[in-house]
């Protein structure tokens, strides 16, 4: 390789010492790269799962009983799949944004990626009647950390220029 793909500016020093300028986009490049390959895989099989016991007519998860926990694995499936492609979409999106990504925005990003899906999905496994269990706590906080980090990226896009 031959060195960082978008290096800071000179004035801009790096966030540790003995970092290479641009190492922390590459840094948050790959771990969203790496995120949303691992939720598109891991929801991707969990909607194979839930077909398979519709396939398979499992009365736990097709009986009238059911008709929440079959919601809300639903809906883990499909924010899973889509917080995915928010995270490869801001991993190809990073190099091209003319502000400074926060580090913040990557953190809240990733743990919204896993407290979304999962709280549905907790939710759903311990549903009482028409009500969902405990997990699904989970979504509110994890959506609230989602909508702040794709503020933070909306300010880095709405930068100016750095170059």
């Amino acid at each position: 390789m031959s060195g960082p793909a978008h290096p800071q500016p000179a004035d801009q020093p790096a966030d540790q010492p003995g970092d290479q300028p641009g190492d922390n986009n590459r840094r948050a490049q790959l771990l969203h790269l790496r995120v949303g390959a691992a939720a598109l895989f891991g929801f991707a099989a969990l909607g194979v799962v839930l077909e398979s016991l519709h396939a398979f007519k499992a009365p736990w998860y097709l009986g009238v009983a059911g008709e929440t926990r079959r919601f809300l694995f639903t809906l883990a499936h499909a924010h899973g799949i889509g917080l995915g492609l928010v995270n490869l979409g801001l991993a190809a999106a990073l190099p091209l944004l003319p502000g400074r990504l926060p580090a913040a925005a990557s953190a809240f990003l990733v743990a919204g990626t896993l407290l979304v899906p999962a709280g549905f999905f907790a939710g759903g496994l311990y549903a009482h009647g028409g009500d969902p269990g405990v997990g699904a706590l989970l979504v509110p906080p994890g959506a609230v950390l989602v909508l702040m980090a794709l503020g933070l990226v909306l300010r880095a896009a709405l930068a100016r220029d750095r170059g």
